[in-house]
């Protein structure tokens, strides 16, 4: 058998030329496979951009519909769906800003302080920059507003402070003591709540909405009230919420033009008209009794921008109020006074002799000096004008001229380096007297070390829970400095009668600048700062106020002969991120939602905007924006299936609606610069813009937003051509609690 076997050659090489042939086949397929891959995963990342980018684009459209027009409670629902994605909420990767200044010719610019630290930089190069305060605006469902009530309060009445659109169902209101719940109070928005507080000793009260807070001690007082809706240029306003109690209150409008007066109490509204008298240098007085049976609320609006003090001392003998300047501070040269029967007291911190003027009359004030004048003047009828020229504090006292120091009364001494109700310079005059007089010392920031020298001598730190500190105050005259730390604010307590308005512990933290520069200016963000912090560590920041979670900065500085005029208001807000995250044939792509944009960085982190931030511009130089700040409740879901989101309204503020002269917004990055050069559509039709690229001065054919020519900006401008803007703002807080979609 052996010899009957032959080999095939042909055969043989047929076999081993398939095997090849399927070889190479295999080699060519999976070269292929390996350089389709990419592409089909591209494919898919697009497809997953372009179904969540238009999921997104409807939420973003349902709430900014929800943010403008809305009422409190209203909701919208939406779902949203992921191929292959997953959905969840971010704190600390999305911020936003907008920026006015109120003078001719003058530039607000700020950076930095929505970074989590404790740093910011602001730059104002036309003028002198005297100092800054910053308010934290307490955005989101879990950061209430805190005020802390001293141990020495025997009463407390508050209400809920109405913004443009308040909740229709009651507010609620934490009493802390030590940090322990007491009790829960629900109050209505006309609602009032009264405290006996003398056996109580120092509290808290956390409110989930801002309140109207006043303190009084003994018979009453007499206080300046913050108007609902105060201007973010000079404080002054057109409607207020006054808790009184029961017996008879006094109310004294000022403004400098006629005013229409409506007066709301609990069962009727009336209207009254004060009318100027002719009179030069003298603005327009309307004074109002209410004799109430039982405590409650009392609405006053205006027609005109005006001021309103309060008195509820059932005798002309207490009452002491420090009146703020027509700039809004209370270090100023012009002032629109009461004519209430009284003192009048001029201080002068500066170094140089002070003339103050009014209607017939006038004084000279020594540096470091107070001189005390007969109130109201001689002949005068309505609200005298003052006129100062240098800066000066000025006092009103319900006391007969010269015994001014025995009168009883609750104040804010305004810090002598900032002109504003917190600072950390102030400087303590007691006139011989015989009612104790003391000085309730509360830091407004998170750390400081104090000393006070002259009359009286003491000194002390505040850390932690150790915020306040009661100092007995000796005849002569004392100056407080903070030799370390942030800021502080000051009330003065003069006998055993009087009536203040308490601020909420995050508000109006001033810092001295004093400088003029043309560059950018460090400045020291007074909180705790949250660098390289965890999520969890800066919510809890935000709960405990600790960090602001949102804020309000304004720059105080030279305008004319005044060195406290407001010169810029600048809007920073922390906003909750919605993100859609995917993997194309990069890892790291992402679909998201902010403060009303829809942004995406598919593809290759190449920065994109789906939907721009909603604003309204025109017709002629006019300006309006509402941010819609979007927050998670505390349990929403997460995760990459199908999500249902309800989104409901809290309640819409106005921040500023006035004119402005210059308008900025920026963004956090990567989308900040994305978003501006997004805004700025039709900008490329511009003539001028074609010939003259960057030269905003000589842009005069465009209306809208700019990109800001400086290099590697995030920032846009608002550009009318140099006119003034009508300018609104507004911010609607809106909690979105979301869940798995049942299917």
């Amino acid at each position: 058998m052996k010899t009957h076997l032959q080999r095939d050659e042909e055969a043989v090489s047929a076999a081993v030329a398939t095997v090849l042939m399927f070889g190479g086949v295999l080699s060519i397929i999976g070269m292929m496979m390996v350089s389709m891959i990419p592409v089909i995963e591209e494919l898919e990342g697009s497809v997953e951009r372009h179904d969540m980018s238009a999921q997104m684009s409807l939420l973003a459209h349902q709430t900014s519909a929800l943010s403008e027009k809305g009422m409190p409670g209203d909701s919208t629902s939406i779902e949203l769906i992921p191929v292959d994605g997953n959905l969840e909420w971010q704190h600390m990767q999305s911020g936003m800003w907008y920026a006015a200044t109120w003078h001719e010719e003058m530039s607000f610019r700020m950076r930095g302080a929505l970074n989590f630290d404790d740093e910011l930089e602001v730059r104002h190069p036309e003028t002198v920059n005297t100092a800054l305060c910053i308010d934290d605006l307490r955005l989101g469902p879990s950061n209430p507003f805190y005020y802390t009530i001293p141990s020495w309060a025997e009463k407390v009445t508050f209400t809920v402070a109405p913004g443009l659109a308040i909740p229709l169902g009651p507010v609620d209101i934490d009493l802390l003591q030590d940090g322990t719940v007491e009790r829960t109070i629900k109050l209505m928005v006309d609602g009032m709540q009264e405290i006996d507080s003398l056996s109580m000793g120092a509290f808290t009260l956390a409110s989930s909405h801002e309140l109207n807070v006043f303190v009084e001690r003994g018979a009453g007082g007499t206080a300046v009230v913050t108007p609902n809706d105060a201007s973010p240029i000079d404080k002054s306003g057109h409607s207020w919420s006054v808790p009184l109690p029961a017996g008879t209150s006094v109310l004294h409008v000022m403004s400098a033009k006629a005013n229409q007066i409506s007066i709301s109490n609990d069962t009727s509204t009336e209207t009254h008209y004060a009318l100027p008298s002719g009179q030069n240098q003298v603005g327009v007085a309307f004074t109002h009794t209410v004799v109430k049976t039982s405590p409650g609320v009392v609405h006053v609006s205006t027609s005109d921008d005006s001021r309103l003090i309060v008195q509820t001392s059932s005798t002309s003998e207490h009452g002491i109020a420090s009146l703020p300047s027509r700039d809004g501070q209370f270090l100023g040269h012009s002032f629109i006074a009461p004519s209430l029967a009284g003192e009048m007291v001029f201080t002068n911190p500066g170094s140089n002799s002070a003339t103050v003027t009014w209607r017939g009359g006038g004084i000279s004030v020594a540096p470091n000096q107070s001189l005390g004048f007969a109130w109201p003047p001689a002949g005068s009828d309505g609200a005298p004008l003052v006129e100062a020229e240098g800066d000066v504090f000025m006092t009103w006292r319900a006391a007969t001229l010269g015994d001014g120091a025995n009168t009883s009364g609750l104040f804010l001494l305004a810090a002598d380096d900032t002109g504003a109700s917190s600072g950390q310079l102030h400087t303590f005059q007691v006139d011989d007297s015989t009612l104790e007089q003391k000085v309730h010392l509360t830091r407004a920031g998170q750390t400081l070390e104090w000393n006070m020298t002259g009359a009286t001598e003491a000194n002390g730190t505040m850390y932690d829970d150790n915020d306040h500190s009661l100092v007995n105050l000796s005849e002569g005259t004392s100056s407080l400095l903070i030799t370390k730390g942030h800021t502080m604010r000051s009330l003065r307590l003069s006998g055993d009668h009087g009536l203040i308005q308490m601020q909420h512990d995050g508000a109006e933290r001033c810092l001295k600048i004093g400088v003029e520069a043309s560059g950018w200016i460090a400045m020291t963000l007074p909180w705790t700062t949250m660098s390289g912090r965890s999520e969890v560590d800066l919510k809890n920041a935000w709960k405990q106020g600790t960090h602001p979670s949102s804020m309000q900065i304004t720059l105080i500085g030279g305008q004319g002969i005044s060195n406290h005029a407001t010169i810029g208001t600048v809007w920073g807000f922390h906003l909750s991120r919605l993100s859609y995250g995917f993997s194309s044939s990069i890892m790291g792509m992402e679909v998201a939602y902010s403060g009303g944009a829809v942004l995406t960085n598919h593809p290759e982190f190449e920065s994109f905007v789906v939907v721009a931030p909603s604003d309204r511009g025109g017709p002629g130089p006019r300006f309006a924006a509402t941010v819609p700040s979007l927050h998670p409740t505390a349990n929403s879901a997460t995760g990459a299936g199908a999500m249902h989101l309800d989104v409901e309204l809290v309640d819409r503020s106005s921040l500023a609606s006035t004119t402005a002269y210059e308008i900025r917004r920026g963004w956090s990055e990567p989308y900040g610069t994305a978003i501006a050069l997004a805004s700025a559509d039709g900008l490329e039709s511009s003539e001028d813009w074609t010939v003259y690229p960057g030269r905003i001065d000589l842009l005069s054919d465009y209306v809208g937003w700019v990109p800001d020519p400086s290099y590697g900006t995030s920032e846009a401008v608002w550009h009318t051509n140099g006119e003034a803007i009508q300018f609104t703002l507004q911010i609607s807080s809106l909690d979105v609690h979301m869940t798995e979609a049942i299917s």
